[in-house]
């Protein structure tokens, strides 16, 4: 039986993934420094990330660094 009409790509209906909440960098920092996370730490959160800050983008920092997505979401007043 032959195909009949357009061609698509189903690639192109593939839906994006989503990133979570993203945070002002100067947010995410005065965040850190609430939480306790010593300074060397947040210095290099400002010399690494970009801002806006994404959780989830940026989990690799987070985690290398012992702090939890979630709970960081959650003192910055989002929801995951």
């Amino acid at each position: 039986m032959p195909v009949t009409g357009p061609c698509e790509n189903p690639l192109k209906k593939r839906p994006q993934p989503q990133t979570g909440a993203q945070f002002s960098k100067q947010e995410f920092l005065h965040v850190l420094r609430r939480a306790g996370i010593p300074q060397e730490t947040i210095k290099e959160a400002d010399d690494q990330l970009h801002d806006p800050v994404d959780p989830v983008r940026d989990g690799i920092f987070l985690v290398r660094h012992g702090i939890d997505r979630d709970q960081l979401v959650s003192l910055m007043g989002g929801s995951s």
